[in-house]
């Protein structure tokens, strides 16, 4: 028997499943009562957040990773092809999408900002005019729903947000898989890598006036160069990836200053090349801020390669497991890291020149007789080292931060 319920009748139906079901997937499937068609909601990393019953059955253009659903990369092509998310973000209304499939689509908006949107695939019958009044309402329903849950409390509407967070929050296994989702967006995966995390917590409340945050995090974008932001655990995070330095010299006083200005400060990981490690990095930027705070430095930008030695006391004095165990690895200085990176290119051997020169007191003599090499040699090794670093191997600091790092790479039999 054909339903002969009035347009009329049908939003109203969509709007009381907030008050009967009080759930997103019920207020879809109540939707999907009258649209007939699957329904999916999706973020803008094409990462599907809930789908309609009919929607469950749909596999094709779909794919599942680590028990997520996303797109196919194909799939997401052919929308960004399309200019698909453009017309999502530019029309405040549902629109009719014909292409290989025909489909509808809708932003879902929080305080004029588009946080996720709807997909109606036609599926199983064909769409009416109606069709699109009936999304607008399931589009409001569930922004209503969402703001109920808080779900979408740690957006800043910012497109890009949605592949770090999926980065920090779900397991990754797959980086071929991984680089090819992050070329949806405007961000260069570059060899160099570091995380940088600043604590700015919001209520609700705020979060529904948020253009605070949205300013703070373009600006620092605009600073920082190539990277990607989002906001997670009450925290503005950024993944800034460059070929070389990751932060210059110039960029880092900019950074400062912007920090001082606004009285923020960040934490800063050391830098990494393997995106499948993010998790240990960003807890490196946290563990910055925390030791920075309980040992009462001065400062905006903290690095967590200055508070290493002082992580693993931590370790020592916690008994609780309120500190996390970073893999032990993810520890050794970028720097020590590179130089294996130079000696495997050049057929070198500055790392064993280090090691030996740290292993007899720093003395030039018994080093050179170690090696078995001229003082001449020796030296224009030492200086090759300081050369490719930027470094000078007169500073205490570094020098005991090598020589950590070297401890843990024999006790993990790398060298």
């Amino acid at each position: 028997m054909p339903n002969l319920k009035t347009i009329y009748e049908k939003k109203c139906e969509i709007y009381d499943s907030l008050d009967s079901s009080n759930n997103i997937n019920k207020i879809l499937n109540t939707g999907e009562t009258y649209l007939n068609n699957p329904i999916f909601i999706l973020d803008t990393s094409y990462h599907i957040i809930a789908r309609s019953i009919l929607g469950d059955s749909i596999t094709s253009s779909i794919e599942n990773h680590n028990g997520e659903y996303y797109l196919l990369i194909d799939t997401v092509n052919i929308m960004k092809k399309d200019k698909c998310i453009d017309n999502i973000y530019n029309s405040s209304t549902a629109f009719f999408h014909f292409s290989d499939k025909n489909l509808i689509f809708c932003a879902i908006r929080i305080n004029k900002i588009t946080i996720s949107y709807i997909c109606v695939l036609q599926e199983y019958r064909e769409f009416m005019e109606d069709d699109l009044e009936l999304t607008n309402t399931l589009s409001k329903t569930i922004s209503i729903q969402i703001q109920r849950d808080n779900l979408f409390i740690t957006s800043s509407g910012l497109e890009e947000e949605y592949y770090l967070m999926h980065l920090l929050s779900n397991p990754t296994d797959n980086i071929i898989y991984t680089k090819q989702r992050l070329q949806n967006i405007d961000f260069k995966l570059n060899k160099n890598m570091i995380l940088i995390s600043i604590p700015f917590p919001q209520k609700y409340k705020d979060y529904r006036h948020n253009f605070g945050l949205r300013e703070l995090i373009t600006s620092s974008k605009n600073i920082l160069g190539n990277c990607i932001s989002t906001y997670y655990e009450d925290k503005i995070i950024f993944l800034v990836s460059e070929k070389d330095d990751v932060i210059s010299i110039n960029i880092e006083e900019k950074f400062k200053n912007y920090l001082k200005l606004n009285n923020l400060k960040a934490g800063v990981s050391f830098t990494f090349q393997n995106l499948l490690q993010i998790k240990e990095y960003y807890a490196q930027s946290i563990y910055a801020l925390q030791f920075a705070q309980r040992l009462n430095d001065d400062g905006y930008m903290f690095y967590f390669k200055n508070f290493l030695e002082y992580y693993m006391f931590s370790l020592c004095e916690d008994v609780s497991d309120h500190i996390k165990t970073i893999k032990l690895h993810t520890l050794v200085h970028p720097l020590i890291k590179e130089l294996m990176e130079l000696d495997k290119q050049g057929n070198t051997e500055l790392l064993k020149t280090l090691m030996v020169y740290l292993s007899n007191n720093r003395n030039s003599n018994e080093t050179s007789k170690k090696l078995n090499i001229h003082r001449s040699t020796f030296f224009y090794r030492f200086h090759k080292i300081e050369e490719l670093l930027n470094i000078s191997l007169s500073s205490s600091d570094i020098l005991f931060e090598f020589e950590l790092s070297l401890k843990i790479l024999k006790y993990e039999k790398f060298i």
